[in-house]
């Protein structure tokens, strides 16, 4: 028989940022779309960018969706302040090495 586990470790859940429910407004804003059109092109329920809206986290599934849906319009900065305008900006694409 195995030995008995002695440590239990626990993973302090991330902090998701206070400002979503603004940055997806900007982000639907600037890629031209109305609520039901982002929710079409993320391939999600009305309801489920509805609760977005109003606070709730998106779970990792649909946050691939949401960066994937950013990324293919150059709007990835809206979501992640910081992330580079578009794939053009990364050092790798450019022949850099940093």
């Amino acid at each position: 028989m195995g030995r008995l586990q002695q440590h239990v470790y626990h993973i302090a859940p991330s902090r998701f940022p206070p400002d979503f429910p603004e940055r997806l407004e900007r982000l639907r804003g600037e890629a031209g779309l109305s609520w039901r059109g982002m929710a079409r092109g993320l391939r999600v329920d009305a309801r489920t960018l509805r609760r977005w809206r109003t606070g709730t986290a998106p779970g990792p599934g649909h946050l691939y969706r949401l960066f994937c849906f950013a990324l293919d319009r150059g709007l990835l900065h809206v979501l992640l302040p910081g992330a580079v305008r578009s794939c053009a900006d990364w050092p790798l694409r450019n022949g850099g090495d940093s």
